[in-house]
């Protein structure tokens, strides 16, 4: 199986909030991936912390949306690469996103 290359960029969009600690985030997901050659590839899954949160079931994109929820600062997430005969790629090596939580934001400001 050829290696394949991830870049996963998870760029995190607030959410309404929830009851601390946890928060949903819109995250986007962008990845680099060669299918093998002996395999035909039918989509991706995202993994966070070991359990799956999105499944694209097209195997030529290369980028998700996906909502999540996160209780920590720091989140680990992977990406397998899912083929027509049911096999499931390797998860690629973990993501670390880190995220500190819901922030105040500016609604605006006013010069004098």
């Amino acid at each position: 199986m050829k290696k394949w290359i991830l870049l996963l960029v998870l760029l995190a969009v607030p959410m309404p909030v929830q009851a601390a600690p946890e928060w949903q985030r819109s995250i986007q997901v962008e990845w680099g991936y060669e299918p093998p050659t002996d395999l035909i590839a039918t989509g991706f899954r995202l993994y966070q912390e070991g359990v799956e949160v999105c499944e694209w079931a097209v195997p030529t994109i290369r980028t998700g949306d996906c909502d999540v929820i996160l209780t920590q600062k720091s989140t680990s997430f992977t990406l397998t690469a899912t083929f027509s005969d049911g096999q499931e790629s390797p998860h690629s090596d973990p993501y670390i996103f880190v995220d500190w939580g819901p922030k105040p934001r500016i609604i605006r400001l006013e010069s004098r």
